[in-house]
């Protein structure tokens, strides 16, 4: 199922300017994209060449990366238009990002791996039209000497949960800038992993020798029973209080299903209440036609109401084989705002694409919907064309 769930086509959520824009792309980009979970295979080898070298012998340094750069305008109105006053509500930008990435892996031996990756990215939005320095996104060793057990350290980031639109049940939503210590047993169940992460949020006192009790703890087990993936994390850090989620995965009638369920029990001296979601999602997929839906109910609003339904349609190909489209559409009947995202994208250039997508987003003016806008205009309506170039090396 993670293979195929992304919104490649249309991927920016109520966005202004470019910045915003691009921030979105990247964000949703590849929901639906193969290259990404599937990988880019090198060039064809032989059946008989001998694969066990990469497992068994050490391997050279290997350096690789990717540039993206984007622009393009957005135009549109902050308020509905009025007829009388066709120009009232009206905004308009336009600008580009970029951003490149370098990565590197190693491997002294046969028991000991590395990787790294470092990006900078320059914004024609802000006034200082530089590239920015680099910042380092993970950094981390492999280890795989120990029996039974294989250790992870350093900074990476992990995800729980099988949201894609809503990410409650992502209770390691933070662990991107942690500093990271993951146990993992492959052969207890069908896995069992445990954390200790570390960041400079968690800890009372800086400068200081941090507390055991202050840094999290975390701990996760898969387990396959029939047709059915069952999965229990939990999450424990001292000013965050106890996290807790359940999964399910599955396919039911051929279709790929899931339900989260997430409980958070806050620190006693910040709040007694016990706040749970429930997330659920199902995907299909029809020869070129990919459909994705998500349902999220969330207890910790005073409202009993606050329901939520996301739906995703994807056709590719539609008028010729470069050629993919469709729509992106979110409503909660919390306060019945939402927004709506037609899209089409074409692919017909080497390394390029063009965008086209139009965010539309209703609701009233103190609505959740209207407020999360992405926009910095807060525009509700907003006409967007991008120019994409990307590659990897």
């Amino acid at each position: 199922m993670k293979r195929w769930l992304c919104i490649g086509f249309f991927v920016i959520a109520a966005v202004a300017s470019l910045a915003a824009q691009s921030a979105a792309s990247d964000e949703l980009d590849g929901l639906f994209a193969t290259e990404q979970d599937m990988g880019k295979p090198a060039q064809d080898t032989q059946t008989s060449s001998d694969h066990t070298a990469q497992y068994t012998e050490r391997q050279p340094l290997e350096l690789s990366g990717s540039l993206s750069a984007t622009g393009g305008i957005a135009i549109g109105y902050t308020q509905w238009p009025e007829l009388d006053e066709p120009l009232k509500y009206y905004d308009g930008s336009a600008g580009g990002t970029a951003q490149t990435t370098l990565v590197f892996r190693a491997k002294p031996s046969s028991v000991l791996s590395l990787y790294g990756d470092v990006s900078s990215s320059l914004d024609t939005n802000t006034t200082t039209f530089a590239w920015s320095s680099f910042s380092i996104g993970s950094l981390f060793f492999d280890y795989y000497g120990l029996s039974l057990m294989s250790l992870r350290a350093g900074k990476f980031t992990t995800t729980w949960g099988h949201g894609r639109i809503f990410s409650a049940s992502n209770v390691m939503s933070s662990s991107s800038g942690d500093i990271s210590l993951r146990l993992n047993f492959p052969l207890v169940l069908q896995g069992l992993s445990f954390f200790i992460l570390a960041n400079s949020s968690y800890f009372e006192t800086s400068g200081s020798t941090p507390a055991v009790s202050e840094y999290a703890y975390a701990g996760i087990i898969d387990q396959v029973f029939g047709p059915l993936r069952v999965t229990q994390g939990v999450r424990y850090q001292k000013r965050e209080g106890l996290k807790s989620v359940s999964s399910i995965q599955g396919t039911l009638f051929g279709v790929d299903v899931f339900s989260d369920i997430t409980f958070v029990f806050p620190h006693v001296s910040l709040d007694s209440f016990v706040s749970w979601t429930f997330l659920g999602g199902a995907f299909k997929e029809y020869g070129q036609t990919k459909i994705y839906g998500e349902y999220i109910f969330d207890s910790s609003t005073a409202s009993a109401m606050d329901h939520t339904l996301a739906f995703v349609y994807l056709q590719r190909n539609i008028w010729s084989k470069p050629i993919d489209g469709g729509f992106k559409w979110e409503h909660t009947f919390y306060d019945n705002s939402g927004q709506i995202t037609p899209g089409l994208t074409w692919r017909g250039l080497p390394n390029g694409s063009i965008q086209i997508v139009l965010p539309i987003t209703y609701g009233t003016e103190t609505s959740r919907y209207v407020i999360k806008n992405k926009d910095p205009s807060k525009r509700r309506i907003t006409l967007v064309i991008l120019a994409k170039i990307e590659g990897s090396f």
